[in-house]
């Protein structure tokens, strides 16, 4: 009943919260794109990272994104710090619009009482660009023959194919053990400064994006542990939730399973549903999940499905847990 309780307790904080941009289903993997904030949250002292989705690949061309990432942790009991590093890739061919951001994030850890808050900052540089060229557009349009000439002027010629603008990014999260159950939340304010962007003279500021996650890890056993986990995005009129369970199962010490089911949706729409798998080995991580669309929306989107990968790699602690008194030689 306490896991249940501590569940509910989850879906109430995100409820209660109020993106459209850049998202992954295994969010959790990538801390430097989901909360400034949890740079540097890990057990070990370096994280590499890379996170690839493809979407809707029955549909030519497919949406896609990477990121790969790195993460330093900086110990100073019973404080930290953290510093890391992430590139995006994020491509929506059907308009031929390429997004790449390469961001800088650094966050503290204060411990008060067993209570871990974290505070992070990001910043960084977007850089996108569209082939116009490719498009089509209504003066192209024949009336008298009624049909589509290419070779037409598309009297587009004051846009701009690619900008960039500075992003600032900011976050605040807390941790606590309750027991047998360890509670997690953060909120993070992507777009802090407002960029504006846009074609030729038709510009306007980017919106704040609102990214609120919570998460739990349940220790039913020494080896069995489940994971649930919920996160809420929300950008002017756009939405995003995701609820999920994961389960993980350890073998041996350097072997492990994960295994999990999920759905996403909106205030709007149903989206999809989603299962996900993965293994651990050594210090790599690998996890493989698949969204299958139940938007019924457009019968265009439906029935088409996404998938994603993610790959992680930590590198053991440095910081020694053993205390040594010195003492005087005789």
């Amino acid at each position: 009943m306490k896991f249940i309780y501590t569940f509910l307790l989850l879906i109430v904080l995100c409820v209660n919260a109020v993106a459209q941009d850049v998202h992954l289903t295994q969010y959790y993997t990538s801390n430097l794109s989901l909360n400034p904030a949890y740079t540097g949250n890990f057990e070990g002292d370096i994280k590499v990272g890379l996170n690839s989705r493809t979407q809707w690949a029955q549909v030519s061309p497919a949406m896609k994104t990477n990121m790969v990432s790195i993460e330093k942790k900086f110990l100073k009991r019973p404080n930290e710090f953290g510093l890391g590093a992430i590139i995006i890739n994020d491509q929506v061919s059907s308009y031929f619009l390429h997004t790449n951001k390469i961001l800088l994030s650094g966050s503290y850890q204060k411990n008060y009482k067993g209570h871990l808050i974290r505070f992070g900052l990001q910043s960084g540089i977007v850089m996108r660009n569209i082939n116009t060229n490719d498009q089509t557009f209504p003066s192209q349009w024949d009336y008298q023959l009624g049909g589509y000439d290419p070779s037409a002027n598309n009297n587009e010629g004051t846009l701009k194919n690619s900008w960039s603008y500075l992003n600032v990014n900011a976050g605040v999260a807390w941790t606590h053990l309750f027991g047998k159950v360890k509670l997690t939340g953060g909120y993070a304010l992507f777009n802090l400064n407002k960029p504006v962007e846009g074609y030729g003279s038709a510009t306007k500021a980017v919106p704040f994006r609102h990214v609120l996650n919570a998460s739990a890890v349940y220790y039913m056993t020494p080896t069995i542990h489940l994971l649930p986990h919920l996160l809420y995005m929300n950008s002017a009129t756009a939405t995003d939730f995701l609820f999920g369970v994961n389960a993980t199962k350890k073998v041996t010490d350097n072997l492990g399973f994960l295994v999990g089911a999920g759905y996403r949706g909106s205030t709007q729409n149903s989206d999809a549903a989603i299962a996900v798998a993965g293994i651990n080995y050594n210090r790599f991580a690998f996890g493989f999940s698949w969204d299958f669309n139940v938007s019924s929306l457009s019968k265009d989107a439906r029935n088409k499905s996404a998938w994603e990968l993610s790959l992680t790699y930590i590198t053991p602690s440095r910081a020694s847990n053993k205390v040594t008194l010195p003492c005087d030689r005789y």
